[in-house]
C-alpha cells in the first residue's frame, strides 16, 4: 500500500475524553452529549479549529469545526451526531438519510461529516467524494458512501419502507455533498463554494485516531504545459468507544 501522509498523533490525543472521563464529570449522562469522534488536538500548520461560529455553513455546525486552507483551497469540515441528525432529519413521515439502528452491522452503519469546499484559486478545482477515505491507526479503511449506497442501506432495512423512505431519498439528493458536487458540470470555479453531507462506512468501536482524507485536483492554468496537480487535505479526529456506546437511541420525531 502506497505510503500516505500521516500526522504524528501524541501520546494525548484523547487528553481531553481521558480528561472527562477521570474527573467524573463525563457520567452517562454528559457522554451522551458529546460526539463520538471530535478533531484532534495535534494541528498543523495549515489547520485550526474554529468552535465559535457554527453559522458558517448553510446548515449550521453542531460541533466544533476543522478548517485546512491550501495553496488558495479552504475545506472546513464538521462531524455530525446520529442524535442531531435524527432530530433535523428523522421526523414525521421521513427517515433520515443516515438513519441505523442498533439492529444493523458495524459496516451498515455511519459516520457523518458536513463539509464546505471554497474555491479562493484562478483556476478551477475538481472533487470526487468517491475519493474520499477514513483511516484509523490500524490501518483500517472507510470508504465514503454515495447517494445510491444509501439507497441500498434502506434496502437492508426490512422495516424501513415506503413513502418513509421516499421522502428520506429525497433529502438525501438536496442535502448530500455529491449531489451539490454533481450540479457542477466543470468542477469548482474560482470564487465558488460548494458544501454538503459526506458519509462513511462507520468506524470500528476500537478505534481511536482517524485521519480523514479529502484529495482535491487543481487544473493548471489555461495555455501552459503545467498538469493537474492533486492536493492532500487530510484531517485529524479522535475516536471515543465509550462515547459511542453512550449516544442516546434513535428515535422519530
Amino acid at each position: 500500500m502506497k505510503q500516505l501522509n500521516r500526522y504524528v498523533w501524541p501520546n494525548f490525543a484523547g487528553l481531553l475524553i481521558l480528561l472527562l472521563l477521570t474527573m467524573g464529570c463525563a457520567g452517562g449522562g454528559a457522554l451522551r452529549n458529546l460526539a463520538a469522534i471530535q478533531p484532534a488536538e495535534n494541528l498543523n500548520e495549515h489547520t485550526v479549529l474554529d468552535a465559535s461560529n457554527p453559522e458558517r455553513f448553510e446548515i449550521p455546525a453542531k460541533t466544533s469545526v476543522l478548517i485546512m486552507e491550501k495553496d488558495d483551497i479552504e475545506i472546513a469540515i464538521a462531524y455530525w451526531r446520529h442524535y442531531d441528525l435524527n432530530r433535523k432529519y428523522h421526523r414525521g413521515n421521513a427517515v433520515s438519510p443516515f438513519y441505523a439502528s442498533e439492529a444493523l452491522h458495524q459496516g451498515e452503519k455511519t459516520d457523518v461529516f458536513y463539509v464546505k469546499i471554497t474555491n479562493n484559486r484562478s483556476q478551477k478545482i475538481l472533487f470526487d467524494v468517491r475519493k474520499c477515505k477514513i483511516e484509523d491507526q490500524g490501518e483500517n479503511w472507510y470508504g465514503s458512501l454515495e447517494y445510491q449506497d444509501l439507497v441500498e442501506r434502506f434496502a437492508l432495512m426490512s422495516r424501513v419502507t415506503g413513502l418513509h423512505v421516499r421522502n428520506g431519498l429525497a433529502i438525501a439528493r438536496k442535502i448530500l455533498l455529491e449531489k451539490q458536487i454533481g450540479k457542477l458540470d466543470e468542477g469548482i470555479l474560482p470564487g465558488q463554494s460548494v458544501e454538503g453531507f459526506l458519509p462513511f462506512y462507520q468506524t470500528k468501536l476500537n478505534a481511536t485516531q482517524l485521519t480523514l482524507m479529502m484529495p482535491i485536483v487543481k487544473a493548471p492554468p489555461e495555455n501552459t504545459t503545467q498538469r493537474f496537480q492533486t492536493i492532500d487535505f487530510n484531517f485529524p479526529f479522535i475516536h471515543s468507544e465509550s462515547i459511542r456506546h453512550a449516544q442516546p437511541t434513535a428515535i422519530r420525531y
